[in-house]
């Protein structure tokens, strides 16, 4: 009699946690959809006010974490954004989005090596963002053989702007200047609203110090950037380090 009510009370119990853990992880998944349509729509804002939310009522989720960090980022709050992918990643190891986050803070800081760093435990993204951002940390640090890895992985990547951009980019690095000519002639024709595709004529451009061609190209990736353009990198990126005391150039990245 009383194992019978032992295992009642138990089922009961157990009942209880399941209604319990499925009423609170609706809120979550409803703010967390809330959020992606929020991100999706480029309403960082919102987005990070949703996530916020999510995490208040989830905070061992490692997702919550790693999105909220993406708008973070967006915001420009690369901190926030840094330390909540950590806290995703130590909630996660495996966290993929988490990883790719904190890949990109470091490529921003110019730490190639610590972002294939935190690439390195994801032996098998879900992501193909995942491995642009491999591509680009392989170029960033530019080891022996990086080129030619980073020019493999981006030719498996796919047909869109950003994959065609980097197989350009690791195609430049091999010093394959003409191939690179057309790789970003064809992304331009391709993918005509894209920026990338006349940035990467103007780096190839650049490659063979033809001054006029370089400013044209990146005049017309600023026009297509719009408020999107980075003034900062593009007076960073070591391609145009000849064109730094040019009055066109300085005009084109605000110095």
């Amino acid at each position: 009699m009383f194992c019978y009510i032992a295992r009642a009370v138990r089922r009961l119990v157990l009942v209880i946690v399941l209604i319990v853990t499925g009423a609170c992880r609706k809120p979550v998944e409803a703010r967390l959809a809330e959020g992606d349509r929020a991100a999706m729509a480029g309403r960082w804002e919102e987005a990070r006010d949703k996530w916020e939310a999510a995490r208040a009522l989830s905070p061992d989720a490692s997702l919550v974490h790693a999105r909220l960090g993406a708008a973070l980022w967006h915001l420009g709050k690369v901190d926030d954004a840094v330390a909540a992918w950590r806290e995703a990643v130590r909630l996660e190891p495996g966290c993929e989005d988490a990883r790719e986050g904190l890949a990109r803070a470091a490529l921003a800081a110019r730490d190639a090596g610590a972002a294939l760093d935190a690439l390195s435990t994801i032996t098998e993204p879900s992501s193909p963002t995942f491995e642009q951002v491999k591509v680009r940390a392989l170029l960033a640090r530019g080891g022996e053989g990086d080129a030619q890895a980073a020019f493999e992985l981006a030719s498996r990547l796919g047909d869109d702007a950003e994959s065609r951009y980097l197989v350009g980019s690791a195609q430049l690095a091999l010093k394959r200047v003409a191939d690179a000519q057309t790789t970003f002639e064809t992304l331009a024709r391709v993918h005509p609203s894209s920026p990338l595709g006349t940035y990467g004529l103007a780096r190839t451009a650049a490659a063979q110090n033809r001054q006029p061609e370089v400013l044209s190209n990146l005049a017309t990736s600023k026009s297509l950037s719009g408020t999107a353009w980075r003034a900062d990198e593009v007076a960073a990126d070591p391609a145009f380090s000849f064109l730094a005391a040019a009055p066109e150039f300085k005009a084109l990245v605000g110095r």
